[in-house]
Order: structure tokens, then sequence, then C-alpha cells
């Protein structure tokens, strides 16, 4: 069996569908794996003659050359909207696509969504660049004790799950919803722009005798989490959508059912949880190698592959910091994005040149080094790792959660447990568009210079694949 991870370089949009879709063509008997993040991923998959072009949200790009996909218990599917994506897909390919998910992943609900949204609104000026699908806010109510799987999703009656989203809504929501500052005065406009999900709920009413939870409905978004009808039509739909998975429990003897597992990563290295470089401009995942080594580590699996990719250029959708920032025009060759389009929650994408090459390469490694984790004990008693910190403590392991460890007398950063160095590369997507070359802020470079720099570093770089 093979393994391979494929990750984003930068801030996402780099290419991963593309990269994906291009391993699962050419792989016999694959398998996709989601493993962080949920429905906020858009990774865009064109066909060579430009007879198709679909953007894959929750199933894996590669899925419409019959790849399954596979929801791990690190995923948050959103199982409302994964209904309209497989009917758009199974329209434009004639076929519905073949879906598993581990029994333990959580789901996220409206409510995740509608405090994502009003937790946007409430920032104003100052808003991380979500994607308003609810991540973050799944992640902090399965923390708080408020979770729902798949399987509980599955094997609830409509009635139960229902009790238990209103359960939700009393016991934690409330308390979250004021945390998040959710009491701003919103217009009628910003009231139509959050039923832009679900049309269905446009016409809710507002009058607060109809509402038992929220006593503040200066918020638009404090309707929407008070109004019932919102919950029912989000159940009665997601009871109809999980049906669309089939429920596993993805050990290693069914995995080895599989000659090739390809990791499909959501957002990009700079805007992992952990990167305190760009806070609070992160997503609530783990956007690397972690989910993966973990996963394969829990069922005697390890890592054979990382393919980082990149396009000659670097790319953010949403707020926040973005060195060597310029505007489209300055980079000629490079035309519109047709995915990335402008919306309410992440504006316009944004276009930046490479910093330098200590800071192109340098994301490939630090994510290297979170998971090597018997090479950087090594490192540690030779001296040769200096990003330790001195403690007072002298002996400390870790666990497949990332805890941290001292060793020495030296801490180092969380990571988690790898039998073997996997092979690195980065693929560089988009070249045709500068005419082999990338925009670095000190001027272009071409390909060749930056695949002998990444030579030197034991990281092949790579046009294709």
């Amino acid at each position: 069996m093979r393994t391979i991870a494929v990750i984003g370089k930068n801030f996402g949009d780099e290419g991963k569908g593309f990269t994906c879709s291009r391993l699962a063509s050419s792989l016999k008997n694959a398998l996709i794996i989601k493993h962080n993040g949920g429905g906020q991923a858009g990774h865009t998959v064109e066909d060579p003659k430009g007879k198709w072009r679909f953007i894959h949200h929750q199933i894996g790009a590669g899925a419409e050359y019959h790849v399954p996909t596979l929801f791990a218990d690190s995923f948050m599917p959103d199982l409302f909207q994964l209904g309209k994506e497989v009917k758009a897909f199974t329209e434009l390919f004639g076929f519905q696509p073949l879906l598993y998910s581990e029994k333990n992943a959580r789901v996220t609900t409206v409510d995740d969504v509608l405090l994502n949204m009003g937790a946007e609104l409430a920032r104003g000026n100052n808003r991380h660049g979500s994607c308003g699908m609810g991540i973050e806010e799944c992640v902090q109510r399965n923390a708080a004790g408020y979770g729902i799987t798949v399987e509980e999703l599955a094997t609830w009656s409509n009635q139960e799950l229902l009790d238990r989203l209103k359960h939700i809504r009393k016991e934690y929501t409330e308390r979250r919803a004021k945390i998040l500052g959710i009491i701003a005065p919103a217009s009628s406009k910003a009231m139509k722009q959050s039923n832009l999900r679900n049309p269905s709920t446009a016409s809710t009413s507002s009058n607060p005798s109809n509402s038992s939870t929220f006593s503040n409905f200066s918020n638009p978004y404090y309707e929407l989490l008070n109004n019932e009808t919102v919950l029912e039509n989000f159940v009665e739909e997601v009871k109809e959508n999980v049906k669309l998975l089939t429920l596993v429990d993805a050990d290693r003897k069914w995995l080895e059912e599989f000659q090739h597992l390809i990791f499909e990563t959501g957002q990009g290295l700079l805007l992992d949880q952990d990167y305190e470089t760009y806070a609070p401009h992160l997503t609530s995942s783990k956007t690397g190698i972690h989910n993966t080594a973990i996963f394969l580590d829990k069922r005697g699996l390890s890592l054979d592959e990382a393919i980082y990719v990149t396009r000659p250029y670097v790319t953010r959708h949403g707020n926040g910091p973005l060195p060597c920032e310029v505007d489209r025009s300055e980079l000629p060759g490079v035309g519109e994005d047709l995915t990335n389009r402008p919306n309410e929650w992440q504006g316009f994408l944004r276009y930046a040149k490479h910093e330098n090459l200590e800071a192109f390469f340098s994301p490939v490694l630090r994510d290297r080094d979170s998971v090597n984790y018997v090479e950087r004990i090594e490192q540690i008693k030779t001296k040769e790792y200096p990003e330790t910190i001195e403690t007072t403590e002298t002996t400390e392991t870790t666990d497949a959660a990332g805890t941290t460890e001292n060793i020495g007398g030296k801490k180092i950063p969380k990571c988690v447990k790898c039998p073997k160095r996997p092979k690195l590369s980065i693929l560089i997507t988009q070249l045709s568009e500068t005419g082999n070359q990338l925009y670095f802020d000190e001027g272009k470079i071409p390909f060749e210079t930056i695949q002998k720099a990444g030579e030197e570093l034991g990281i092949s770089c790579l046009k294709d694949i």
C-alpha cells in the first residue's frame, strides 16, 4: 500500500484538487481520504479538453474517475450542503460518487454556520477571513461536550435529532453567541445575506413571541439561531443526505482493500491552527501531515510521500497578513481566477510574490519536522536542532494527540510519531502562466533554480506528477 498526502504550501488555492485528481486518475485502486476541516474546501478540477469543470467541496477530487472518498474521524462533514454537491456531481458525470465515513466523524450543524457568520459580522473590519462554513464553531462545540457524530445522526430519529439540537441551543449556543459578541445591530441586507445558505429560511418570523432562548434580536443571526424552523429544515435535509454515506470502521484490514491512499488536505500550511505567525487569521484544523500521521500511526502504517502544492506566486482569499502583496496586474501572465470569486465572507482573491528562497521552503521543512519524532530526538542529542527551548524537565514522551515532549532538558514543539521520513515534493502548478518562472519579491526565478535549491534540502521540485 502506498500512502500520499497532498498539502497546500501557502494559504490555500494552490491546486490541491488538480493534484489529487491527477493522482486518482493514474493510480490503481485508490481511496481519497478527507481528514481536516469540512465543507469549506473549493478544489477545482477541469477536464484537460475543457469538456467539464467541477468544484469539489466534500467529495474527493478524483471521484470523477470512480475513486471513492472516505471522511476520516478528523473531518467535519456538512451534511446539509453535501446533498447539493452530490446532486450536481451526479448530473454532470452520470453516476453517484461512492462516499464512506468513519462512524465517529463529527458533523457540522446549521447553528455552527450561523454562529460563524454572526461572529464575522460582529467583528466588522476585523474579520478573520472565514469562509463562513462553521468549522471553528464545530470544533468549539465538540470541545465543550456537545458533539454529534455521523453514526448518531444516522441512527437517531428525526425527533431525537431535533431534540438534541434544541438541547444544544439551550445549554451551549446562547453562551457561545455572547462570547462571540453577536449583539451588534445588523441591516435587513445582512439578514438577506444570511439566508443565502438556505432560502427556505428567508421568511422566518422576527416576532420575539416565537422565541424562547435568546433575548437580543439586534443581530439577524440571533433570530435565525432562535427559530425552530431553521432546525427543522436542517434535520429534514441531513437525515436524507446521511443516506449518501456508507458508514465504516476504517481499520487497517479495511484500508488494505486499496492499493493507494490519497490524503486530500484542505486549506494551506500557513493557515494551520498552530501557525502563530498569522494568528488569528487561521483555520481551525491541522493543514499539514499531522492528521495523516495520526491516522496512519493508529493503524500501524506510515506516510510514504507528501506533495506540497504551490502556484508560481501566492494567493490568499480572506483577511490577514499577506507578505509581498501586489495587484494581479503586477504578475504578468496571471489570469483571473474563476473559482475564488468575491464573496461576503472572504472578499476578493489577493495576490502576492514569494518572499525569498528560505521562506519558500521553510513551511515544508517545518511540517516535516513536526512528525519526525525519532529524528528530532537525535538532533537534540547532537545539538543540531536550533529551535529548542530550555526547560527544567528532563524526560517526557509524546502521544498521538501531539503532546509536547521534553528530552534532556530541551523542549520541542508538539509533534506526532512517524516511523520513517516521507519523501518530500513541491509541485508548482500553473507555470505556463509565468513562462516557467516563479515570482519572488526580488524578481523572477527560473524553475530550474528552485529545483536545484530544493535538491540541496532533500525536496524534489516538480512541474507535473
